[in-house]
Order: structure tokens, then C-alpha cells, then sequence
């Protein structure tokens, strides 16, 4: 009777001891890497569905994230394809270090119709129907006896004051160019704000203002992306952060 009972009490000792096991937290760290290219990705969103937690990788692709051995982390990035994270049930230390390799992902891009023409014949009819906006020349007033083609350089000196003029207010030359640029770049990071900001989120994505600036810190876009991307392919990448922003949001 003695043996039977204590066979038991080891049997519940050894199912407690595996219910503990499978919730106890493993800490996982490592190094998110291009399956191609092998070099770090930074900014990865990476998120355990189940605690309703996440973090991001650093510049340097390295991350560090709790989970258990039920868990299943999600790995993702603009540009590159969700990757699913789960650990075998042989597991026994509490602290693993791993290596994520992405891959790119494909964009599937609408279909568009070739054809040829049947002769040269309509090929030049085509040609000659498009409509092609054709800047006018403007042409100055040319006399004759006149020569109006190339001209050599002259050195600026003072037996030619039109050329010793202009060297000599050239710097202000590199001014108005270095103005000029400076224009540019502004123009650039206008063109930025005008495709990603707190309007483009909230229509996009239907949070409430109090939280698009959270968003916002959350999920960062890179200037180059945005400034190269069209209206769609800024709405996928923001529609995967959100997903991942409310998974962590159900956590809190």
C-alpha cells in the first residue's frame, strides 16, 4: 500500500515539475541577418503574440525577447518575408542564442500587355499620334554677318570687364547653387511629410490621435523607402506594423 501511494506522489511531482517547465521563461537573444547577403537587419519588429509583447532590433540586428517553450515569436520587416520562431520541446536550458535569417520578399506587379505592330507602316502612325509634350525652343534675335555658334573661353582680366565682373562676384555664383541644393533637399523632406505623416496614419490605419504618434515611434520608415514608394506599398508596410502595434496593445 506504502509503494503504491508514494508511486503516485512521484507521478504528480513529475507532471508538476512538467507543467512549471513548459511556462518557465526562456530568454532568447541573437543576430537577424539578409538570407542572401548575410548583412544584419535593422528596425525588426519582433513580437510573442501570446505575452503581448515585442521589441525591435538594433542597427546591428541583434534583439533580446522572452518566451516560453508554447510560445511562437514573429520576426518582421518591410521588405522581407514574416518569419515564424517556435523552440523544440527538448529545450532544457533557460537561454538560447540564434541567428535569424530573412528572406526578401516579391512583389507580385500587375500584368501589362505586350504587342507588336504589323508593319513599320502602323508603327509610325502610332508614333506620330501620341501625344508627346514638346518644349518650344526659344531662339534669340540672330543678325547676319553675325557668328553664333561655340565660343572659346577667355580668361577673366581687365582688357575683358564682362569676364572679370563674373569671376569676381563668382562666389555669390556658389552661393545661390549652394541655396539651390539646400532648396532641393527641403523639397525632399516635404515630399516625405506629404506621404508619411499623423493624416496618412490615421486614415490608413483608423487610430484614434492619441495614439498615432505612439505609432509613429513604433513604426519608422525609412526616408529612402517613403521617398521611392508608392501610396500601396506605404499602405502594406504600415498595415504590417499595425498588426504587430496591436498585438502588443492587447499585451498591455
Amino acid at each position: 500500500m506504502t509503494r503504491y501511494f508514494f508511486s503516485i506522489l512521484v507521478s504528480l511531482l513529475f507532471s508538476i515539475t512538467l507543467v512549471f517547465g513548459q511556462d518557465k521563461n526562456i530568454e532568447i537573444t541573437g543576430t537577424i541577418i539578409e538570407a542572401g547577403t548575410k548583412e544584419p537587419v535593422p528596425y525588426v519588429h519582433i513580437v510573442n503574440r501570446a505575452l503581448g509583447k515585442g521589441t525591435v532590433s538594433n542597427t546591428e540586428g541583434r534583439f533580446w525577447i522572452n518566451m516560453t517553450k508554447s510560445d511562437t515569436i514573429q520576426f518582421s520587416a518591410i521588405g522581407f518575408e514574416p518569419y515564424m520562431f517556435t523552440l523544440k520541446e527538448q529545450v532544457t536550458t533557460d537561454r538560447i542564442n540564434v541567428t535569424i535569417e530573412l528572406n526578401t520578399s516579391t512583389m507580385e506587379l500587375q500584368p501589362v500587355k505586350v504587342f507588336a505592330y504589323k508593319d513599320e507602316q502602323a508603327l509610325k502612325k502610332a508614333m506620330i499620334a501620341m501625344d508627346v509634350p514638346i518644349e518650344s525652343e526659344k531662339k534669340g534675335i540672330q543678325l547676319p554677318g553675325f557668328y553664333y555658334g561655340p565660343t572659346k573661353e577667355v580668361k577673366p582680366n581687365l582688357m575683358n570687364p564682362i569676364s572679370f565682373i563674373h569671376s569676381k562676384f563668382s562666389r555669390e555664383v556658389k552661393e545661390q547653387r549652394k541655396l539651390a541644393e539646400y532648396q532641393q533637399q527641403e523639397n525632399y523632406q516635404n515630399l516625405i511629410k506629404a506621404k508619411y505623416n499623423e493624416s496618412v496614419v490615421i486614415e490608413l490605419t483608423g487610430l484614434p490621435e492619441d495614439k498615432v504618434e505612439e505609432f509613429m515611434n513604433f513604426c519608422k520608415l525609412e526616408d529612402s523607402f517613403i521617398g521611392r514608394a508608392t501610396e500601396y506599398e506605404i499602405a502594406v508596410a504600415v498595415n504590417r506594423c499595425l498588426n504587430d502595434f496591436e498585438a502588443i496593445e492587447e499585451g498591455k
